[in-house]
């Protein structure tokens, strides 16, 4: 498992996206078993069924290469834990929209735009002081969410 995420982020593209994002979709169902043990199981299963062409990706201000670059060494002798929780944040890193509106709490970062796991609710949410907003209001931040998809997007930004 170590040797083939280290590889995977080795290979790293910055120019093609989407094949990287497939691959870590692939990853995650091929170990599926280890993920269950460290990652809730509805964002899980609606994880697992993500596709490339469903998001708007890379958009946050995240350096990805640099993770890329930066995960390939410390996956090398990461746990089962450290490795499954690091691959379901760098799907979330390529595949979350960020918006260029600045967190209302925090002044620090900008607002991402997220989903529960149903896919029923949008939210914004702040990646640094993790403040979450429904409908202009804040709210407690729901305990599992995902990447909204480019429809939700698409609805949350045309209000």
């Amino acid at each position: 498992m170590n040797d083939e995420i280290v590889q995977l982020y080795k290979e790293f593209d910055k120019n093609d996206l989407s094949f990287f994002f497939e691959k870590l979709i692939k990853f995650i169902s091929k170990y599926d078993k280890v993920f269950r043990n460290y990652v809730f199981e509805n964002s899980l299963n609606v994880v697992k069924k993500f596709k490339e062409y469903e998001f708007y990706m890379g958009t946050t201000d995240d350096n990805l290469e640099g993770l890329a670059s930066f995960y390939a060494k410390e996956m090398v002798g990461a746990s089962e834990k450290e490795i499954c929780g690091n691959v379901i944040h760098m799907v979330w890193d390529i595949a979350t929209f960020m918006t260029e509106e600045l967190c209302p709490s925090c002044q620090d970062s900008y607002l991402k735009i997220v989903s529960s796991t149903d896919q029923k609710t949008i939210y914004k949410s702040c990646d640094n002081c993790l403040i979450t907003i429904k409908n202009d209001e804040f709210i407690e931040r729901p305990e599992e969410m995902i990447p909204a998809t480019k429809k939700q997007v698409n609805i949350i930004m045309e209000k």
